[in-house]
């Protein structure tokens, strides 16, 4: 699996809870977070995920920028 199905798949997997670049960085073991940084970017330009500052669900800081599945 590529960097960014992982990232898809946790995020459906885990649809409505926000997570961010370092924690998915952690989360899934992609090294380095900068990668994971463009491939949430990539995401975001789909319509089923939202990329807006909130808080992680990992860690609960609201001063970051997350990315979520939408559950429409």
């Amino acid at each position: 699996m590529t960097a960014l199905e992982r990232i898809e798949a946790f995020l459906n997997q885990n649809a409505g809870h926000a997570f961010c670049d370092d924690c998915l960085s952690v989360l899934l073991r992609i090294r380095p977070r900068q990668q994971v940084q463009q491939k949430t970017s990539q995401l975001a330009r789909d319509n089923r995920f939202w990329r807006q500052r909130g808080p992680c669900a990992e860690h609960g800081n609201d001063e970051k920028i997350v990315i979520r599945m939408r559950r429409d």
